[in-house]
């Protein structure tokens, strides 16, 4: 049971590492390998639900013209059964962004349910 426990502790880390590994690399493909099959995304002004694809095309368009320069983790909720939450610093060639994610859990997979970049 302590090993499970704690298996599933270590893989959570490696979920919020690998959304900061992207974000840093402006990665919009491996971001999207981390999302729902449908996921709710609000870049700038722009927000609505859209499929995996869809998000990841929209990613895409927004690192075209925002390369990163420095990403930093600065807030985790709680992990609870159901879902929990990473906010991120990014710094940008156009500005400094605050990044949302929420992720939920089902049967030991975390995925992102939300996102924003704002």
């Amino acid at each position: 049971m302590m090993l499970a426990v704690l298996m599933l502790v270590g893989w959570q880390v490696d979920v919020g590492l690998e959304l900061l590994g992207a974000l840093k690399s402006n990665n919009a493909k491996n971001i999207a390998e981390l999302f729902s099959q449908n996921v709710s995304l609000s870049i700038k002004n722009d927000s609505g639900h859209y499929s995996k694809f869809q998000a990841e095309v929209m990613l895409n368009d927004f690192f075209r013209s925002t390369k990163t320069t420095e990403v930093k983790q600065v807030q985790r909720t709680n992990r609870s059964s159901a879902s929990f939450y990473i906010v991120y610093q990014m710094k940008t060639s156009q500005g400094a962004y605050r990044v949302f994610a929420k992720f939920n859990q089902s049967r030991g997979e975390a995925t992102i349910a939300e996102l924003r970049i704002e």
